[in-house]
């Protein structure tokens, strides 16, 4: 690959100084002016980048080919795992292969065929260009009302609407400007509670959501400082909506999550400093009228530290049922009497595996999940007791549940990068022993599955500290007939961070790029995820985050001593934190990539905390404005730390999108900018390309229409196989 770009030139404005470390650090932010997403010069810059990359993605020969190809594989149903509603109906997210948006389908019974279910909600009707998405949804307890919030071009704002389940008829009820709105019902079916944020409906009383303050052209980027809890009743207007619980004085910038259990008893609350995972656990007892809710609730704090994550699970009387890693660094179940706060141990820590998840079904029963060396096991236990009942034969790979605890039914999803969705169902009436079989089984023609393999290695990283180093697993995908040759085009995908592990997952992209590239693809699960626990995550967070970035060289380092590759021929790739994370690499490793591509990254940590919810990122990263906090960011932020003169240095593409506002696309724009600016001469040299990919109406990745993935799937590895100099084959 060569390549010369003629940049444009990018206004500097060497004016805008910030200090930083109790004044001991000048910075100047020459494209702060880039932070406004709408004002004209950003528009242009927006027009004038698109034109370059699209003018270099044009001149890829296999272009065009990858997405016909991709698109005519992408053809094939998806579906989600189904829930059994109390009106005794099932439904499930299904795209027949091409739609825009996902369906939400109802079907009777379990003895027809999916094929004979109904369209219950069809997202793709709520607009033209298919940006409109369902961002979650909620049954009522007796199954007649559903509330189901929307969003437009991705943005984390949504609206919510009601729908009776019978006629499917829209209720007159509109709840406009939601955010993470955790949409919950109370017992007597009249009323919900959702989230958002105080000033939500400044300077707009406007119940029509297409009146809400956001511009078609461009997003908010402001900061969204205090969340709120709400509870509306059916049949009154938003304003009359009672603020039962606000993040204000001690608990400034936590965030709520609420739930109610199943019974519809109690209003649980989780409280954390941000995305940080150890929480408060506050309950709120309710009446079966929900009349009774009032301005001022009385709740009983169950867990009043922030010291451990404590997650709820179901309760049963006076006993509220906890995952927690109190004590327990791979997770145990416990009871917490509500009344006494008398705590005993229901499931003990495994040795060796970590507690992912617990659901309650058919009353007395708990499936519960752990995750053994990022493969999902699956067990059933009996809830008094916590004694195990048996355990579920299933492939390797990663497994959701959907289980109540007044069903008997349970459904399981399975996929890995070699199978797609296979969903199980299995009926515990029938008897505790009763074998899973197939509901749904997606069948993908696009590649002979049969002629890859996924081997899984874990590779010495010794971090910041050689005398603790640690294994860190990771995932390839490949030919069963590679050759170690240390030619084969390589992609690498990372996440590391917020205490998200990253489990196998079925791509038809990367499937379709080793078919037609004969590649490599990797994961790595490096520091900073949850792979195993919060131990791996804290590992990999605030002072210890570059521990993320050095497991990932470790990780590149062993495929090219082991000879499957070598730096030309490696890209690596990441979205969101993932994103800061490969740029991070570029940095601190040029020589060691070939390619890297940035998806809506977390580019400038100096200023991150400044836009919409940016500021709950503080517990992952630290906060800038903390001048000891400030030395941990300085050393890794990607916009900050671009090497002057490297020898070497990665082809980039940065993707993102102008209704970003989650990480909004200001981060990108600048990080673009200050990259072209100071090493185009470089870049030219070697003949590797600076650019970004800007897409329109679109956010953080939620909603996204199908076509609008395809595209981009398709220009990402066009440029990945371009950049590496990988051939195509048909």
């Amino acid at each position: 690959m060569s390549s010369t770009i003629t940049y444009p030139t990018i206004r500097r404005d060497t004016t805008v100084v910030d200090s930083y470390g109790n004044n001991t650090v000048s910075v100047n932010d020459a494209y702060r002016w880039l932070e406004d997403p709408d004002s004209d010069e950003t528009v242009k810059f927006v027009s004038e980048q698109n034109a370059i990359s699209q003018d270099y993605l044009n001149k890829i020969p296999y272009r065009n080919k990858f997405f016909e190809h991709l698109k005519e594989v992408f053809n094939i149903p998806k579906f989600s795992c189904p829930s059994k509603q109390p009106n005794g109906k099932y439904y499930y997210f299904m795209n027949t292969g091409l739609q825009n948006q996902d369906v939400y389908y109802e079907l009777d019974s379990l003895s027809k065929s999916t094929d004979e279910s109904q369209v219950f909600l069809d997202p793709n009707t709520f607009s033209k260009d298919g940006t409109v998405a369902i961002q979650s949804l909620s049954f009522s307890f007796d199954g007649k009302t559903l509330c189901y919030s929307v969003s437009d071009a991705g943005s984390d704002w949504s609206t919510v609407y009601f729908m009776d389940v019978a006629s499917r008829e829209k209720l007159d009820d509109v709840i406009i400007r939601t955010k993470f709105a955790s949409l919950r019902w109370t017992a007597d079916n009249r009323g919900i509670f959702y989230a958002t944020y105080a000033g939500a409906l400044d300077g707009d009383n406007s119940t029509d959501d297409s009146k809400k303050p956001q511009t078609e052209a461009g997003i908010e980027v402001k900061r969204t400082d205090v969340q709120e809890v709400y509870f509306h009743r059916l049949g009154t207007p938003r304003s009359s909506d009672v603020c039962v619980a606000r993040c204000v004085d001690e608990l400034s910038e936590h965030f709520f999550s609420i739930t109610t259990s199943d019974d519809g008893q109690y209003l649980i609350a989780s409280i954390s400093k941000g995305t940080l995972r150890e929480n408060q656990l506050w309950i709120l007892p309710l009446t079966k009228k929900s009349d009774s809710i009032v301005e001022q609730p009385n709740w009983t704090k169950l867990i009043e530290n922030m010291d451990f994550v404590y997650e709820f699970v179901t309760s049963e009387g006076d006993l509220v049922y906890l995952r927690t890693n109190a004590q327990a660094d791979k997770f145990r179940l416990i009871t917490i009497n509500v009344k006494t706060k008398e705590i005993k141990e229901v499931i003990k820590e495994s040795s060796t595996d970590i507690l992912e998840d617990v659901t309650r079904v058919y009353d007395k029963y708990f499936v519960v999940r752990y995750l053994s060396h990022v493969k999902s096991i699956l067990y059933l236990h009996e809830m008094e007791s916590g004694q195990q009942v048996r355990k579920f034969d299933l492939p390797i790979g990663n497994i959701s549940v959907w289980g109540d605890q007044f069903e008997s039914e349970i459904f399981v999803r399975l996929e890995s990068f070699l199978s797609p969705t296979t969903i199980y169902m299995c009926n515990l009436a029938d008897s505790l022993d009763a074998s899973l079989h197939v509901f749904k089984r997606i069948e993908f023609q696009g590649v002979d599955l049969t002629s890859l393999t996924t081997e899984q290695v874990f590779v010495d990283s010794n971090g910041l500290d050689s005398s603790h180093p640690v294994k860190v697993p990771m995932f390839l995908v490949h030919r069963k007939n590679l050759q170690k040759n240390a030619q084969n085009p390589t992609s690498i995908y990372v996440y590391g961070g917020f205490s998200i592990p990253t489990k196998p997952f079925f791509s038809i992209a990367a499937l379709l790029w080793i078919h037609h590239f004969d590649g490599i693809f990797v994961v790595t699960n490096v520091r900073g995820g949850a792979e195993y626990g919060e131990v791996w995550h804290k590992d990999g967070y605030k002072s210890k985050k570059r521990n993320t970035y050095l497991d990932l060289c470790a990780c590149t380092e062993w495929l090219i001593s082991n000879k499957y590759t070598q730096p030309e021929k490696i890209s690596i790739m990441g979205g969101s934190n993932g994103g800061l994370t490969v740029a991070a690499c570029a940095n601190m490793r040029p020589d060691l990539f070939g390619c890297t591509v940035i998806q809506v990254g977390v580019l400038d940590l100096y200023r991150y905390h400044k836009f919409t919810i940016g500021y709950y990122w503080c517990g992952e990263y630290g906060n800038p404005d903390i001048p000891e906090e400030f030395e941990w960011i300085k050393s890794i932020s990607p916009l900050h730390n671009i090497p002057n003169n490297p020898k070497s240095y990665p082809a980039i593409l940065i993707t993102t999108a102008d209704h970003d506002d989650r990480v909004v696309p200001g981060h990108s724009f600048k990080y673009i900018a200050q990259l072209q600016h100071q090493l185009s001469e470089t870049m030219n040299r070697l003949g590797r390309p600076l650019i970004i990919r800007i897409d329109v109406r679109a956010g953080h990745g939620a909603g996204k229409p199908t076509v609008k993935r395809i595209e981009e799937l398709s220009d990402t590895y066009s440029f990945i196989s371009y950049a590496l100099g990988a051939q195509w084959h048909d």
